[in-house]
């Protein structure tokens, strides 16, 4: 069984002895989805399955979800799926919406029984506004578990025992901190808090035509008709958000943010999901910096009109 990161490619790949093509049945969250025939080429036959399976993948920013992965592989001596057919006992592995780099090769996992999933760029330092729980995920014996920070907590110690989170209180008197909670790179929810000032903006946009308001009724028109005439207008709310200092290794979770596809923040009493705008950052040290700081747009990723057919 493996951990599969999902928005990179994983490759199943078949090497049975004199076999000419290769099935493979691929059962998605319970349900048989594909059934693949490939020949093989120099008695070898390679499947990619992430690209498949990702798209079953529903998110949820208050869980962590994942997708039950299984495959068969039936072999056949002939090409076209002819000859004699075997197949393999069934295979399973957990998808996670997560990613490897380029430089992790193919295939990357992450060790089932030691591996941080919560990205504190190898700091194990936490951020949380004074008197406010939180969480943080790592591998226990194959599976992703939850540590549930209590809100006076100092340090949590990580459910598999490998790793101790220290956890840093920011008092922020002038400011009310902005959750943030996204997918990161590990496939887990993980939360970021922007402790200094916040902007919040309305963007609109909208199309216009120039129509006639010229009654023949009355050979006249109206002043307070417009001639001008809007439609289709819309608009989102788009915030400008703030760390507080930070570690320089968080370098590397700004990056993992900028990078998830599933980013919500909370205001207004409930989680809106966003977009991250800021598309280039550039990276900070305590050498050229000192102080190590960030600032980020996002948008609401849905309009303020309820336009939903």
């Amino acid at each position: 069984m493996a951990n599969i990161l999902l928005r990179s490619p994983y490759f199943v790949t078949v090497t049975t002895a004199n076999h000419l093509s290769a099935q493979m049945a691929l059962t998605i969250d319970g349900t048989l989805r594909y059934t693949i025939f490939k020949n093989a080429v120099s008695n070898r036959t390679v499947f990619e399955i992430a690209t498949l399976c990702k798209d079953y993948f529903v998110a949820n920013y208050n869980n962590l979800d994942t997708v039950s992965i299984s495959y068969v592989i039936t072999t056949y001596t002939a090409i076209d799926g002819g000859g004699t057919a075997t197949s393999q006992s069934a295979i399973t592995h957990t998808g996670y919406y997560g990613y490897s780099e380029f430089w992790d090769g193919v295939n990357q996992d992450f060790d089932p029984d030691d591996y941080e999933l919560t990205n504190t760029g190898d700091t194990q330092i936490i951020y949380l506004p004074e008197n406010t729980a939180g969480f943080a995920w790592d591998m226990n014996s194959g599976t992703a578990t939850k540590a549930t920070i209590s809100t006076t907590a100092t340090n949590v110690a990580s459910t598999s025992g490998n790793y101790t989170w220290t956890i840093e209180r920011v008092c922020s008197a002038k400011y009310s901190p902005i959750q943030m909670r996204f997918i990161n790179k590990n496939g887990v929810p993980q939360d970021q808090y922007f402790f200094l000032k916040s902007v919040e903006n309305v963007n609109t946009k909208s199309e216009t035509f120039k129509r006639n308001i010229f009654s023949y009724s009355s050979s006249n028109y109206d002043v307070k008709s417009h001639q001008t005439q809007t439609f289709n207008k819309t608009g989102k709310k788009r915030f400008t958000i703030n760390t507080d200092y930070i570690a320089e290794a968080y370098n590397a979770v700004i990056e993992d943010i900028m990078l998830s596809e599933y980013v919500w923040i909370y205001y207004d009493s409930k989680w809106h999901p966003v977009t991250v705008t800021t598309s280039a950052l550039q990276k900070k040290t305590s050498l050229n910096d000192k102080l190590i700081q960030y600032t980020l747009e996002v948008e609401d990723a849905n309009d303020i009109i309820n336009n939903i057919v």
